[in-house]
């Protein structure tokens, strides 16, 4: 879609389009559940496998190897084929460092505030969930890499991977039959893709925040900052030590009062966070593609392994 006027398709041909980007996303699913769940399953009954490798260094590798892949191979294959140019969404848009700070605050705001409401379900419903033994400790340099080698994982080549797959192609495609369907949609979409409904809470609220920045610069460079913010200020929670306890309550309240001091100064409306339109059609053509209906039944096997 190249052309800029406004096409006029079929709904066979929007389920065609949609399918083209929704088996690449079956196939971001698949793969991210045999990490979380395959590679556990693995140590377990079969040590034998990692050929006395440290199974968290693989699964931190594995992680790597496969955002790179994802991004670099079905999701670059699908932007051609729909004839997304990503580039047009790499360029830098003109934000100031003290209002992007502020966009930083928002979204680790959400983040934070959703994910503290997503724990209750984790622990309520005992949902299984990923982690790593060596987070906060830097007791020896073995372990010292590995937390850097997370840190690069988790909080740069994820993000980076992730906002140009579900907002630089998944929302920008969807945004052709509707901006803000393409918001909501892609947020959706980005939801059905994490490993748990714990993690999925929060990925949808975030990831209706980054699509909105998205839209609005209309580059996916200011949701990828945001994005690595947010990522980069969970494992800093994640890693401190007990003795510090207090650091991440101190932050936490800075974080707060810096996106309240956002929404008073207008840095970012309200209005436009929480702002959606509601179009029946489009989604009856997104829940009946049937590369959608996989990742959804991908979903819920994700789940069902959750619990076990």
């Amino acid at each position: 879609m190249s052309d800029k006027r406004p096409q006029i398709i079929t709904r066979k041909q929007a389920k065609r389009q949609i399918n083209t980007l929704g088996y690449s996303l079956a196939i971001y699913i698949v793969l991210s559940i045999l990490l979380w769940y395959g590679t556990p399953f693995l140590k377990v009954y079969f040590p034998s496998v990692f050929m006395n490798a440290d199974p968290e260094l693989v699964m931190l590798v594995f992680t790597a190897v496969m955002m790179l892949f994802l991004l670099y191979v079905p999701f670059r294959i699908t932007s051609r084929n729909l004839d997304l140019n990503i580039r047009d969404y790499l360029k830098k848009p003109a934000l100031s460092a003290d209002r992007l700070l502020m966009l930083c605050a928002m979204g680790a705001a959400i983040s934070l505030a959703v994910t503290g409401i997503s724990s209750y379900l984790h622990i309520l419903l005992h949902i299984h969930s990923l982690s790593y033994s060596f987070y906060g400790n830097f007791s020896t340099p073995y372990n010292i890499g590995l937390n850097v080698l997370c840190f690069a994982v988790i909080v740069l080549i994820k993000p980076w991977c992730d906002e140009q797959i579900f907002r630089g192609i998944i929302q920008r495609q969807l945004g052709h039959y509707g901006r803000y369907f393409g918001v909501l949609a892609s947020s959706f979409l980005y939801a059905i893709a994490q490993p748990n409904l714990s993690e999925a809470l929060p990925a949808f609220f975030l990831g209706w925040y980054l699509a909105i920045l998205t839209l609005r610069y209309h580059s996916v460079r200011s949701a990828v900052s945001v994005h690595i913010f947010t990522a980069a200020l969970s494992w800093l929670i994640t890693v401190l030590p007990d003795n510090l306890v207090l650091v991440p309550t101190v932050i936490v309240i800075l974080i707060y009062v810096a996106a309240a001091f956002a929404l008073v100064q207008r840095i970012i409306s309200l209005n436009i966070i929480i702002h959606f339109e509601w179009d029946s059609r489009l989604w009856k053509i997104l829940l009946t593609s049937s590369s959608v209906i996989l990742c959804i039944l991908l979903f819920i096997v994700s789940i069902v392994l959750s619990f076990l």
